[in-house]
């Protein structure tokens, strides 16, 4: 099957944490000075990150339950969840052909089984969400023993025997505001706004939710775009910054201007209007 390309859609999403949160690094258990989970960071600056691959797959769970519950699709093992890995099932296209059928597939990618030509590579790409420079500068004034973070004690009690256990997480502080960026590869103009229609309201959605570890305690909660100040919170939140680039504009030397949204509702509303128009030209 052949793929067209008719341009970018690229989105730099900043976000502020407006809980404290824990995305756990791969070293956790193995952290020195007393604390139980530590967070992931840059390698260079050591600065706290959001990995892109957390993000991402956030929003294709939540995308593959909303077009689901759309589609009126039984949500049980082997119906619309019909791929089961260690106990936990998810949908994925086993062909091309019917992974452009779903938006969650066509946006996100399959693997696909069987033929080597089941494979189906992601529209979306998600990168690691990086710190400001306002929050960087915040962040370096804490005072502790690791850099950037707050260290946030919890004591779990057995509501049989109340014995303690008590354990000591990393987060990242309430105010801090990340930037990530999401690329939309626009190979169907007729499949753009679907796609992006339950990318945003997914995004919409992971503003009730949270990201990384502990949200049934509060920890993860996000605002995208220009969040209100927290108390005593000096950093400032980002406006969302849109760019439409045609495969027109990559052979021109023409700056392609980026557009400016406060919310996901305002970006959602000009989905639908006059956003796109530069790839329908």
């Amino acid at each position: 099957m052949e793929r067209q390309f008719h341009g970018k859609i690229i989105i730099e999403l900043p976000f502020k944490l407006m809980t404290g949160t824990h995305i756990g690094n791969a070293n956790d258990g193995f952290a020195i000075g007393g604390i139980d989970k530590v967070v992931v960071r840059d390698a260079v600056t050591r600065l706290p990150i959001v990995p892109g691959s957390s993000l991402k797959g956030k929003l294709r769970s939540i995308v593959e339950a909303m077009e689901g519950m759309d589609k009126k699709q039984p949500m049980e093992q082997g119906k619309w969840y019909n791929r089961g890995h260690s106990d936990m099932y998810r949908h994925e296209a086993d062909t091309r052909e019917e992974a452009l059928k779903h938006a969650v597939d066509r946006t996100f990618g399959t693997t696909g089984k069987g033929s080597r030509d089941s494979n189906h590579p992601a529209r979306l790409a998600v990168s690691d969400a990086q710190v400001t420079a306002g929050t960087a500068e915040v962040l370096s004034d804490l005072e502790g023993d690791f850099p950037f973070t707050e260290i946030k004690s919890e004591n779990f009690l057995d509501r049989i025997t109340s014995a303690a256990n008590p354990r000591s997480l990393e987060r990242v502080p309430a105010g801090s505001v990340f930037v990530s960026r999401l690329t939309y590869t626009v190979e169907d103009l007729s499949q753009v706004e679907a796609d992006l229609k339950y990318v945003l309201a997914a995004l919409l959605w992971l503003e009730d939710d949270y990201i990384g570890g502990n949200g049934s305690r509060g920890y993860g909660r996000v605002r995208f775009g220009k969040a209100p100040q927290l108390p005593l919170d000096t950093i400032s939140s980002l406006p969302i910054r849109v760019t439409v680039k045609s495969r027109s504009s990559y052979l021109s030397d023409a700056p392609v201007p980026a557009q400016e949204f406060d919310s996901i509702q305002t970006l959602r509303q000009a989905l639908s209007g006059t956003l796109l128009q530069a790839l329908r030209g």
